[in-house]
């Protein structure tokens, strides 16, 4: 039995990674960076329930808005990372929002709080 991790499956892991947090931003994003940004294909899709556990994670202090501004940068314009089918405008805005607060503003409590509350419903925050 070959024991080897594919490339396509150790970046695909590496997406799992930062898309899902499942080890600090700037560790996933440093494994991720050896893999390109374009792709054929869809690799890992970004969720609603992916937005809010980084929100959570701002709101409850375990990650800073460095960190958050990293996650949304290093996924933001990735070929590789879908959206979830029915909320890829949401999601897609809610990336740029936040890769790009001197565009968008800083995230605040408040926003946080309304992106909460935009993927829980599924309904539009404007």
């Amino acid at each position: 039995m070959n024991d080897q991790i594919t490339p396509h499956e150790q970046r695909t892991q590496a997406l799992r990674d930062l898309v899902e947090l499942r080890i600090p931003v700037r560790a996933a994003t440093s494994a991720l960076s050896r893999f390109n940004w374009d792709s054929e294909d869809e690799l890992v899709p970004l969720t609603r329930g992916d937005a809010i556990r980084v929100l959570r994670g701002y709101l409850d202090q375990t990650l800073n808005t460095e960190d958050i501004q990293l996650w949304a940068e290093s996924l933001e314009g990735r070929d590789d990372v879908g959206r979830e089918p029915g909320f890829a405008d949401q999601l897609t805005e809610f990336l740029f929002e936040v890769a790009t607060p001197e565009l968008a503003g800083p995230l605040t409590p408040e926003l946080a709080q309304r992106w909460i509350a935009t993927f829980s419903t599924g309904s539009t925050h404007k």
